[in-house]
């Protein structure tokens, strides 16, 4: 009870939280129709679309894309080589974890191209609510809307459980990298868009 008289007094604008069971159930608090500004998680759900044209045949997951000798799976990655906002490359592809919106815009650029439809509509058509700019950091939805998302990397419906074991599983191991707000990271492990917390340290 404590813990929602803290988010009932936030000082803040909206605040609202969530519970999410492994089964699907989830219990809400506060205002869960208020938007939020998803940022970076923003890159999950493209992650989850870009996996979703996968699935659908239109993508694959080795397909060149991004800069020289980057794949789809490098972008998903964060293994391309390039850097957070830069459409340079700062090393080869697989060389280094460098954690990019660049290399998710591109990724959506992707699925643009080889399904025929923009992003945007592409996304709303997996999720059901709007991608209103970068595929990295565009969405601002309610917490229902972000409930829907925790739900589906649980118990996958847009996706299959065995995509979504895959997503879950280590691309390129053994790559060292940069985590935003924690350093440098010695491995930087990460799945296809998931972020893996395994033994990370600091984390």
């Amino acid at each position: 009870m404590d813990a929602l008289r803290q988010v009932d007094g936030w000082p803040c604008r909206g605040a609202a939280v969530a519970v999410v069971y492994p089964d699907g159930r989830r219990i809400t608090h506060g205002n869960a129709e208020h938007p939020f500004d998803w940022a970076s998680v923003t890159k999950l759900a493209t992650a989850v679309t870009a996996l979703v044209a996968v699935e659908e045949g239109s993508v694959g997951l080795d397909d060149p894309a991004g800069p020289p000798g980057a794949t789809v799976r490098h972008l998903l990655a964060h293994a391309s080589g390039l850097g957070f906002d830069s459409h340079s490359p700062i090393v080869k592809p697989g060389a280094l974890r460098i954690y990019s919106n660049t290399g998710f815009e591109l990724l959506a650029a992707h699925v643009e191209e080889r399904t025929g439809m923009p992003f945007a509509a592409y996304f709303e058509a997996v999720w059901g609510f709007a991608l209103e700019g970068s595929p990295a950091r565009g969405v601002t939805a309610p917490l229902t809307s972000l409930v829907e998302l925790a739900v589906e990397l649980q118990s996958p419906t847009r996706i299959s459980r065995e995509t979504l074991e895959l997503a879950r599983t280590v691309q390129f191991p053994g790559l060292d990298g940069v985590l935003p707000g924690f350093g440098r990271q010695k491995p930087n492990d990460w799945g296809l868009g998931l972020e893996l917390r395994d033994a990370k340290r600091p984390h």
